[in-house]
Parts: C-alpha cells; structure tokens; sequence
C-alpha cells in the first residue's frame, strides 16, 4: 500500500525533470541573439562606458564656468606667548579660538580656455558615441556570421547523415547483388568504405557545429554548458539582389553616414582643432574675481564696561610754587567675556577682489602647447583619411566579393545539377549491375562534394550580401 501511494510521486517527479530540461533549451531568433549581445556583450559595454566618461568630461567642461565656492572653519588652543588671532596681541594665558570662512571665485577671463574646452570636449563625446555606435554595428554583423554559419553546418550535417542512410541502403543493396552472383564481393568493401567515410564526415561537421555554437556564445556571453539552439528560418537569395549594379561611388556615400567609424575620425579631428586654441590661451591673461566672508572667536576677547567714577588717590602737585593737594575722579571698569554668538556677529567681515595673471616668460612651454596641438590635428586628419580610404577599399571588397559569390553560386548549382543526374544514371545501372560499386561510389562521391558546395556556395553568397546591406545601413535580419 505504501509504495501505490508513493508512486504517483514518483511518476510526478519524472514529468518534472522532463519539462525543467525542455525548458532548458532555448531556441533563439537572430534578432534575439542581436538584443542579448546589445545588453550583455563586454565589448559593447566598455564601449558605453567611454561614452559616459565623456558625458562627464563635457560636463565638468560647462560646469568651469561657474564660481568656486569653498567654506573654511579652525578651531584650537594656544599656549604660551602666542598671539591672540581676535585682538592680534601678545597673551600668555591659554586661549581658545575659532575662524570660520567663505571664499569665492570665478574666472572672467582666460583666453578662451574654458569655451574651446568645452567645444573640444563635446566633440569628443560625440567621437565616443560614434565609436560605440560602429562597435555594436561590427558585432551585430559578426554575430549574423556565427549565426549563418551555424545554419550552414546544421545543414552539411543533414547531409552526412542522408548520405549514411544512402551509404546503408547501397550495402544492403550490393549485398543482395552479391547474394545473387551478380556483383564480387569486393563491391562490398567498397561500399563499406564510403559508409565509414561518410560516418566520419558526420563526426567532423558534428564537432564544427558544437565550435560555431560555442563562437555565437562568446559573442552573447553566454556560458559555454548553456543548451542554446537557433531558429533555422528560410533562408532565400533576395530576388533583386544583384551586386553588379553597384559601384564604389554610391556605396561609399551612403556607408559615410552609416559607418560611423569615419564620422568618428572626423569629429576627433575637430576635436584637435579646438587643442590649438586651448593651447593658445596660456599667451593671454587671465583675470579671476573672488570674495570671501570671515569671523572668528577667542576666549579672551573681553567686553570692557564703565560701572562707575570713584575718586582717585590725591596727588601733590605746585601752583604758583605753593603745593596743592589734589585727586582725580577714576572710572570703574568691569570686564566681561562676550559670547561665541556676539564675537562672531562682531567680528564679521567681508571682501571682495580682482587678481589678474599675466603670461610674462613661461620658458616656452606654451609653444611648444600650440605645436603639439598642430601635430595632433595633422595626425587627426591622417587618421580621418586612412579611415576613409580604409572604408573606401573595404567596400570595393565587399562588392568584389559579393560578385564573385554570385558567380560562384551560379556554377555550384549547374555543377549539382550535372552530377545529380550522373550519379542518377550510375545507381540504375549499378542496379541492374552493368557497373562496379567503386564507379557508383566515385558516383556518389562526386554528387555529395557538388551538394556541399551548392550549399556553402549559398551561404557564402547570402553572407557576402549582408556584408553589402551592412555598408548600405540596412538592418540585419535573415527574414
């Protein structure tokens, strides 16, 4: 009774493991693959990332026009002869003391520093979007790559197991031809042969097919043990593709907008420009306005009060040679100390000031500035044409190849249709046994290289198109 009722658990469990690996293993589009790599590829973030830095130098750029304010407080005690820092007179009796402070400042002027620093740093920011920009264009590209390639090893590997079905379905065939005296025996080992080599195939683009998975994931950064499977869409030539109707010129005008790794060179070469009036700001003076605000407190700052007239001592003085006695009236004064809140209020004092620096003899140092920030917008503008040249070749490539992948394509597939229909006519005379297997296997052979190169013929193409559509700035997708 105990293990019926235990059973049903058992049974529960069972189902269970099942769908927890079904869920498991996930099938993804090529778009999904974009999106992950877009929110989780390394690269791509380190690239984001520059972008920030650079939001924040632009910020701390503009943000150098505005005033200094600091506040400043000190508090301690004096021993010995020291002066007091209240009534700025010696004391020798231990004193507490206190200064509290605000300072101000701005700069009014320095030679356009702060303006071309500003300018020059925001178009740096805009070289680093432009970087992050082409980054994630280049990984999307390469990740349509490992995709289509995984796509066309999935297919070779569709093949070599349909040619080891063929392989089995031949030696059976050949056996019953040997059984009956029609074909030798050694036609057997022929056939034998080539369903080992056929088998092997299959372990060869098995083991291809695990690589190209495992590049998809480097590219997600997914985790090497994560069951990842791609969808496998119709993957059809568009009709008006047709890379002999294109030229350098039109590409190369519309991949200037796209590829923005030349706009990238091209806003650091700005960038530069700005570096030569940066460095010409040190000829100029500048002139800083500031003011501060200051108190302070001392423990023998003392209130002194009169609280009365008292007579004096009598003092002996001569008037007209005859002594006279006489006294003084002396004030009573009382002293007390004033309170923290009181010194501060009465101590308080404020300023205001101008200062202005002048650039007499720097021992050169900003000439020698303004030549490096020449050099730096010659080696900008270099840049900025290797990469437009860079772009220019890169296309004149992609069209190049894209022709030649066409043409190639074109001859893979009358190439399959020749040898399809010769291995045809081998296999029915080899079943009536007019030739041996070793020419149904050369047959054969000859079929499965001319299929294989159709299909990698229509892959390379495919591939060479969106390397093309890349440059055009159409979207990648295989749909």
């Amino acid at each position: 009774m105990k293990y019926k009722s235990f059973q049903p658990f058992v049974y529960l469990a069972v189902i269970l493991l099942f769908t927890q690996k079904s869920w498991a293993q996930e099938t993804w589009s090529l778009e999904r693959c974009l999106q992950h790599a877009r929110d989780n590829n390394l690269t791509l973030k380190q690239a984001e990332a520059s972008v920030r830095t650079a939001i924040l130098s632009e910020k701390q750029a503009k943000a150098n026009r505005l005033p200094n304010v600091s506040g400043s407080i000190s508090g301690g005690e004096q021993f010995g002869r020291t002066i007091d820092p209240t009534t700025n007179q010696f004391s020798t009796v231990a004193t507490n003391f206190n200064s509290l402070g605000v300072n101000a400042g701005v700069t009014i002027f320095n030679g356009g520093l702060i303006n071309h620093s500003i300018k020059q740093a925001g178009w740096d920011l805009k070289a680093a979007q432009a970087d992050a920009q082409q980054t994630g264009n280049t990984l999307a590209l390469s990740i349509a790559s490992a995709y289509l390639n995984i796509l066309l090893t999935e297919e070779q590997l569709e093949n070599a197991q349909k040619r080891i079905e063929t392989s089995r379905q031949q030696l059976s065939t050949t056996q019953k031809l040997i059984n009956a005296g029609t074909l030798p025996l050694a036609d057997q080992y022929n056939v034998m042969a080539q369903l080992a080599r056929d088998e092997q195939t299959a372990v060869q683009v098995q083991n291809n097919l695990e690589l190209g998975y495992l590049t998809l994931k480097q590219f997600l950064q997914l985790e090497p043990d994560f069951d990842l499977r791609i969808e496998r869409p119709e993957v059809l030539i568009p009709a008006d593709a047709n890379p002999d109707m294109l030229g350098l010129p039109a590409v190369y005008e519309t991949a200037r907008e796209t590829q923005t790794s030349v706009k990238a060179a091209e806003y650091r070469e700005m960038s530069a420009k700005e570096g030569i009036a940066i460095a010409k700001s040190g000829y100029y003076p500048s002139i800083n306005l500031g003011a501060n605000l200051s108190s302070n407190y001392s423990s023998q700052f003392q209130d002194y009060n009169v609280v009365g007239v008292r007579d004096g001592d009598p003092q002996t003085i001569k008037v007209g040679g005859v002594p006279v006695e006489v006294s003084f009236p002396e004030a009573i004064i009382e002293a007390s100390k004033i309170p923290y809140g009181k010194q501060i209020e009465q101590n308080f004092g404020q300023g205001i000031f101008m200062s202005m620096n002048i650039p007499i003899y720097q021992n050169g140092r900003t000439r020698l500035n303004v030549e490096r920030a020449r050099l730096g917008v010659l080696t900008a503008e270099l840049q900025k044409n290797q990469a437009q040249q860079q772009l220019k070749n890169d296309i004149q490539t992609a069209i190049a190849n894209a022709r030649a992948a066409r043409r190639q394509l074109e001859a893979a597939q009358k190439t399959n249709d020749a040898m399809q229909t010769a291995f045809q006519n081998t296999e029915k005379r080899h079943a009536i046994g007019t030739v041996n297997s070793l020419d149904l296997v050369t047959a054969r052979n000859n079929r499965d290289i001319a299929e294989n190169d159709l299909v990698v013929a229509r892959y390379d193409y495919l591939f060479k198109l969106k390397i093309l559509d890349f440059y055009l700035g159409k979207p990648i997708a295989l749909k």
